[in-house]
């Protein structure tokens, strides 16, 4: 095997107990295993995961003083502003709030600020716009937890603040009338993976609750299920794990938008060219994308009005609005990941470095991140591109690899920033361009000190296959595993020795290969090859399934992820 291929721990035992309990496939099982199933239970669990083994939502820290200050509210006849980040998380909060509440009868307002001209999270200049319009609450929808100077700011012009995010809280937490976050200290919500989407949903479903336990409802009562595909959206969007509350909330989400009734996404589905069935991969890299391109070039509120929109004309120009600025991210992105990658392959000292960190007042702050992934991911390393601003301030966002923590080496190095935030994997920063070489320094120091090996990327295997086990019903079955991301990736086979009958080049950078074995024939896909090479008769492969239609004729198709020849 390669090095950089991995193959899992086998566990033949217990396989063999889920395969015979459940009635499914032993690989199968062992591909439950795999995603951290430890008996029969949790694996019927995994492949039926069900509403109602969703969390309390009040078990959520200060869920009581939230519902409270929000019915005060709704009896008050008072206005309501939602602010939202700009992000899918924070527009698809947005979105879901401002529908339930306005279902509810409540006067409401949105705002999500613009990504360059006030940035991340609540600003005063926010506040003092929406103290004009006779606001009494906002509700922030994830985004907030480090606002605490904003939000004592407001008490002063008599406004209170429900915050609701995810993101990990700061020592100093805001002094808001509640402050939602499983991440908190003292929260016992057992989920702490779920987005800012997820929070609002878990909010909407304790004050549905607390309405109807109060005799409030004189007719129907809110269909919250009505929301998940905006759950779905905003989870997957956010690069969130596929697991436990979040698969419930994406596989359910996702059964609501194959005939969605929110026009805004059936707007969004056809200017995405999705005509089969949603999948998770079409929201992280269609659907996403889109709403995004909003936030990243132009207004996040255009994908708000998007989202509540109740006339399909309307959703179906807002929806080719954001096609059209999502090509020109797309063109923007392309321009940046190149010249980065041109600077890193040009420089023999920063191939030595164990992190890339590169800064430019030509670039566009709205894109950095994803440009930031690509070389991530192109490169094995740790990365941050940062947008200089013609005052010499610097916004930053990077992303990580497997045992690097960017937010503990930010939090050990804050005197480098002017501002920071985010997770192990992703993180955002203010810096002064006279300080972006020394944070270059100290973040390939740090890396180098961890000792990492082999941090290039890796093939994770789930179990070794021969072309006999490889079936429909096999197929069919790990379908139920989906939908798949992080913490739940696509199942990866591998067989050895495989022998290649036939091999054919299309459009110069994909490669298909037909396998056979006693008779029999297997077609396979080698996507997107920066080099074309030509195999020979026989070859380990690493690959994925998924079972391909052509002309009314179905068959079994082989993902090929990588090859290996001696």
């Amino acid at each position: 095997m390669k090095p950089n291929w991995v193959l899992a721990a086998q566990n033949n035992k217990l396989s063999n107990m889920i395969s015979g309990s459940l009635s499914i496939n032993p690989i199968t099982a062992q591909v439950l295993i795999n995603r951290g199933v430890k008996n029969e239970l949790e694996a019927e669990a995994f492949l039926n995961p069900k509403l109602f083994d969703l969390p309390s939502p009040n078990l959520m820290k200060d869920m009581d003083k939230a519902v409270e200050r929000l019915d005060a509210a709704l009896k008050g006849n008072q206005k309501v502003a939602i602010y939202g980040d700009y992000d899918v998380d924070g527009v698809t909060s947005t979105s879901l709030f401002y529908k339930f509440l306005t279902g509810l009868g409540m006067e409401v307002v949105t705002y999500n600020p613009d990504r360059i001209d006030e940035g991340y999270g609540i600003n005063t200049g926010a506040i003092d716009k929406l103290h004009k319009l006779k606001t009494e609450l906002i509700i922030s929808c994830d985004c907030g937890i480090t606002a605490y100077d904003e939000v004592e700011y407001a008490k002063t012009l008599g406004i209170d603040f429900i915050i609701t995010d995810h993101h990990l809280p700061p020592l100093k937490v805001p002094l808001a009338v509640a402050v939602l976050n499983p991440n908190q200290k003292g929260c016992s919500y057992p989920d702490k993976d779920i987005t800012g989407v997820g929070v609002i949903f878990n909010f909407a479903i304790a004050f549905r609750r607390y309405l109807r336990d109060n005799e409030y409802f004189k007719d129907d009562e809110p269909n919250l299920g009505e929301f998940l595909d905006l759950v779905a959206l905003g989870t997957v969007a956010d690069c969130a794990s596929v697991k436990n509350t979040n698969r419930i909330f994406i596989k359910e989400g996702i059964k609501r938008m194959q005939q969605p009734k929110r026009v805004g996404v059936r707007a969004l589905k056809e200017v995405s060219g999705i005509k089969g069935t949603v999948s998770s991969f079409d929201i992280g890299f269609k659907l996403g994308p889109r709403i995004n391109a909003a936030g990243r070039l132009d207004d996040p509120g255009v994908a708000v009005e998007l989202l509540i929109a109740d006339d399909l004309k309307k959703a179906g120009q807002i929806a080719e609005k954001l096609n059209n600025e999502n090509i020109k991210r797309q063109n923007i992105e392309k321009d940046i990941l190149n010249e980065a990658a041109a600077i890193v392959d040009g420089s023999s000292e920063f191939q030595k470095l164990s992190a890339i960190v590169l800064g430019s007042s030509g670039w566009h702050q709205g894109v950095i991140g994803i440009v930031a992934s690509r070389l991530c991911e192109m490169y094995g390393k740790p990365t941050f591109l940062i947008a200089i601003d013609k005052d010499g301030t610097g916004k930053g966002s990077g992303r990580s690899i497997d045992g690097v923590d960017l937010h503990r080496i930010l939090t050990d190095n804050k005197d480098l920033f002017e501002a920071f935030g985010g997770h192990k994997m992703a993180a955002g920063i203010t810096i002064k361009e006279e300080k972006i070489d020394l944070f270059r320094d100290v973040l390939s120091e740090q890396v180098s000190k961890l000792n990492l090996k082999n941090t290039g990327k890796k093939i994770e295997i789930d179990i070794k296959v021969d072309f006999d086990d490889i079936n429909f019903e096999l197929v069919n079955e790990i379908e139920q595993l989906s939908p798949y991301g992080i913490g739940n990736n696509e199942p990866v086979f591998l067989i050895q020795t495989a022998n290649i009958k036939s091999q054919k080049v299309f459009k110069n950078k994909h490669l298909g290969i037909t396998f056979s074995k006693d008779g029999n024939t297997y077609s396979g896909m080698w996507f997107n090859l920066r080099e074309i090479v030509s195999l020979p008769e026989v070859v380990d492969i690493v690959f994925s399934l998924q079972i391909n239609e052509w002309q009314g004729k179905k068959e079994i198709r082989f993902n090929i992820k990588d090859v290996y020849w001696q």
